[in-house]
């Protein structure tokens, strides 16, 4: 019994011997099979539509994650912290963008404050940011001050004038300010909040050098007076469409350093006798035209500005739309499908109506790429132009009826406008919440 034990024992012995001696075995002869890439390319879309945050989903990698060698760079822990950070410093802006033989689409991104750089997956489509990464709009538009000219910079080392405001964009330049003089004066322009610090910033023009331009933190600059406008001090301005409506108003506070010497500032005094430039009224008006307009060259004041007296409140300057060169029609879409929703679906079968001043927002007088902050403008935020879209009721099975409301998605809208530029078709996404 012993010997045949033995004999089975050895034949056993033998027969594994000769497996794996002539290769039938099978355990882990299969080495783990990893995906390759099949495009890797520099993204051409404008800079500025490729900031993007990081939301926690996926980490960072020193190549594509799902590559042989591929190394974590970040953790998800840490890109979920920069995805909610409120340092505008901790956006990442995408620059590559490579696709593997399984279709998953990878970005190479870098950190605004140059920390992290490496690559993340971003979803199944190229040229929209999904999987780890969400686009974002680093600044939203704000509303311009009442006094927009006369403005002085404070203090040009603790504030001085950006391209584009600090940390706004990847590697954010300063303005050159060589010939700056701090007795210049600027004209405000533009004004938008940083997204994450919700820190305001002005887009300034020097008026005495135009060659300096740039935004600034609203800290550093200071109005020109803090005057109450009286009947003694001031002419108000109101700006007139060819219809004779008003479409803006400026009151002008003259300041003492604008008379001639021995002047007096009162009620009743003629501006051409008593300003040290005839042509400073005239200067005024043309930098406070309303936007959306331009004076008009058919429509003269009856009467000159230098025959403006101080406390005149109705000085009418006409001025006519601004025409531009590319005007971008608008499409709307549902996000759920991508399918284009037509008027008959919606009350009233027709699209919201817009002015011609409204449309001006999608118009441009060259033909650049539309910035993604076009859509944070207030008609996106406004229930009766674009904020929503009110369908047609529909019949349930029950016999009672649904209106179903498209509400508008700013994200889907930015990243299929990415390259859209102006006098292209813009397409507004709106998402049927999903019952």
């Amino acid at each position: 019994m012993i010997l045949s034990l033995k004999k089975s024992f050895y034949f056993g012995m033998a027969v594994a011997s000769m497996i794996a001696t002539t290769g039938f075995a099978t355990t882990n002869a299969s080495a783990r099979s990893y995906a390759r890439i099949t495009s890797n390319q520099v993204m051409q879309t404008a800079p500025q539509n490729r900031n993007v945050t990081t939301n926690g989903t996926n980490a960072l990698y020193t190549k594509a994650g799902t590559l042989r060698g591929a190394r974590v760079i970040a953790s998800k822990y840490t890109l979920q912290r920069y995805g909610s950070s409120k340092q505008s410093s901790q956006y990442f802006r995408a620059y590559r963008v490579a696709t593997t033989n399984r279709g998953a689409v990878y970005y190479k991104v870098v950190s605004f404050n140059g920390v992290y750089r490496g690559w993340i997956y971003g979803g199944r489509v190229n040229g929209t940011f999904a999987g780890g990464l969400n686009p974002a709009n680093t600044m939203a538009n704000a509303n311009l001050p009442l006094q927009k000219t006369g403005y002085t910079l404070t203090n040009t080392k603790k504030y001085t004038l950006w391209v584009d405001p600090k940390w706004s964009q990847y590697k954010a330049k300063q303005v050159d300010m060589s010939s700056y003089s701090p007795s210049d004066t600027f004209t405000i322009t533009d004004a938008a909040t940083k997204t994450r610090e919700q820190y305001l910033y002005y887009k300034v023009t020097d008026n005495n050098n135009s060659a300096i331009v740039g935004w600034v933190y609203s800290g550093g600059v200071a109005a020109p007076n803090s005057q109450q406008a009286t009947k003694d001090n001031s002419v108000k301005v109101t700006y007139v469409n060819p219809a004779g409506q008003s479409v803006g108003d400026y009151t002008w506070i003259i300041q003492k350093t604008d008379l001639k010497a021995g002047a007096t500032l009162t009620n009743g005094a003629k501006l051409g006798d008593i300003l040290q430039k005839a042509t400073q009224l005239t200067d005024i008006i043309s930098k406070n035209v309303p936007t959306g307009f331009k004076l008009s060259a058919t429509q003269i004041p009856t009467n000159q500005p230098t025959e403006v007296t101080v406390g005149a409140d109705d000085y009418l300057v006409h001025v006519d739309p601004v025409t531009p060169n590319f005007q971008s029609p608008v499409a709307y879409y549902l996000t759920n499908t991508n399918q284009q929703i037509s008027p008959s679906q919606l009350v009233g079968n027709s699209y919201p109506i817009l002015t011609d001043a409204q449309m001006t927002i999608f118009s441009s007088q060259t033909q650049g790429t539309v910035p993604a902050k076009v859509f944070d403008n207030a008609l996106f935020s406004d229930p009766n132009k674009l904020s929503s879209l009110t369908g047609v009721p529909v019949t349930n099975a029950d016999g009672t009826k649904t209106t179903p409301v498209y509400y508008f998605n700013k994200q889907s809208t930015i990243a299929a406008n990415s390259e859209a530029k102006y006098g292209d078709t813009l397409k507004l996404y709106y998402t049927l919440p999903q019952r």
